[in-house]
């Protein structure tokens, strides 16, 4: 592997009269040229309360999306989809790590005759890091992984099953599944797995301690005629938000706290509510009072404009008068072109990719201001945050 390392120091941060305590964030850039960007962030309640630099980017031989939206799991080990597999990369504070071939794991997620030969992936890691459940959109599978390095099994799949398709008008092709279940997430105490089904119209409900498929629901259709082909999901595990592919873009919420019994829906978010287009995915704030819903455009705005890329603030506190409505709203840089975002690890700010402007954007939670951006590789996509 070719490593090129910027050699940009940000120093000690201190003031003149006390120290001040400082936090260092590693994020983690997967960018669309197969290069990897090591951007470092120190947060403090200093005179700059955030300072962002590329420290480090290397060509890994490819392109990984999608990778937050989990846990942190083994302190050193994370792991993201790509095409045909997902990859588990142990890299904590540098990128020089993964010039070792031992500290990159590929765990082949399907090879059957007559079969796709690649596609997606969507894996997230169980709170204790032991496993991670996958789900393989293009064969139908939901897997567990072994994520444990000390365990003679790692990298391998212990667990496979096979996502029943409740949609009798889609159907599997040469190339695709019939129901492709297409993201991962996982409660907070690692009981429940969740994945919405693109093709199949459901959201599958995995038991992670029995193993089975538990609950597959379906949401009402917001536009009549139009299918709702769900694609992407985020749990707090109090409710599950879903972005659906229906007109515009429109998100399902669902009550999960009631798990193990049916969850309940609870509200389909569309325009009327003030939803931005075009969604991509969402992450809760660490305070849990909200969750940034990561747009790629607003209503009637030709792609490429000042507003294109947006976050959309929803307010999830459960005893708030606004629960479950869209409160605020951060406009991101011009052509960004968001598609996933992490938190700083004091949960201070929120680091966002910007596909479009070759940057990653800095997003102060607090006050929901975008206060600066650092440029990484070409078309950078996936962000994850040791």
């Amino acid at each position: 592997m070719k490593s090129v390392s910027l050699t940009i120091a940000l120093g000690a941060v201190f003031l003149a009269s006390a120290p001040v305590q400082a936090t260092v964030s590693n994020v983690f850039v997967s960018n669309g040229d197969n290069t990897m960007s090591l951007v470092r962030c120190v947060t403090s309640s200093g005179r700059n309360p955030i300072r962002c630099e590329e420290r480090e980017r290397m060509d890994v031989g490819f392109r990984g999306d999608w990778p937050a939206n989990q846990y942190r799991g083994h302190p050193a080990w994370w792991w993201t989809g790509i095409s045909g597999e997902v990859v588990g990369l142990k890299a904590l504070a540098t990128l020089k790590t993964l010039d070792d071939p031992e500290n990159i794991v590929r765990v082949r997620t399907y090879n059957e005759p007559g079969g796709p030969a690649g596609g997606a992936n969507f894996i997230g890691t169980s709170p204790d890091g032991r496993t991670a459940w996958n789900s393989a959109r293009e064969v139908d599978r939901i897997q567990e992984i072994d994520t444990d390095p000390d365990s003679p099994t790692f990298g391998t799949i212990l667990t496979e099953l096979v996502v029943p398709d409740l949609d009798p008008t889609s159907g599997p092709t040469a190339t695709l599944g019939a129901t492709r279940p297409c993201d991962a997430t996982i409660t907070p105490d690692g009981r429940y797995f969740l994945s919405p089904d693109l093709a199949g119209e459901t959201l599958t409900i995995v038991d992670t301690w029995s193993k089975q498929i538990i609950h597959q629901v379906m949401a009402e259709r917001a536009f009549p005629g139009e299918r709702i082909l769900p694609f992407m999901a985020t749990t707090d595990g109090n409710i599950v938000l879903v972005e659906n592919l229906e007109g515009p873009n429109t998100y399902d919420i669902w009550d999960v706290s009631v798990l193990p019994h049916e969850p309940i829906h609870l509200k389909k978010l569309t325009q009327a509510d003030g939803l931005g287009v075009n969604a991509q995915t969402s992450e809760f704030t660490r305070d849990g009072r909200f969750a940034y819903l990561i747009m790629n455009g607003v209503a009637n705005a030709a792609i490429g404009s000042a507003n294109a890329s947006r976050l959309d603030v929803l307010d999830v506190d459960r005893y708030s008068s606004t629960y479950l409505q869209i409160v605020g709203r951060v406009d991101l840089p011009f052509n960004c072109r968001a598609h996933a975002g992490d938190f700083s690890n004091d949960g201070s700010y929120f680091f966002v990719n910007c596909s479009g402007s070759d940057e990653l954007a800095v997003v102060d939670s607090q006050t929901n201001q975008l206060v600066t951006t650092v440029a990484v590789g070409t078309g950078p996509r996936g962000v994850i945050v040791r």
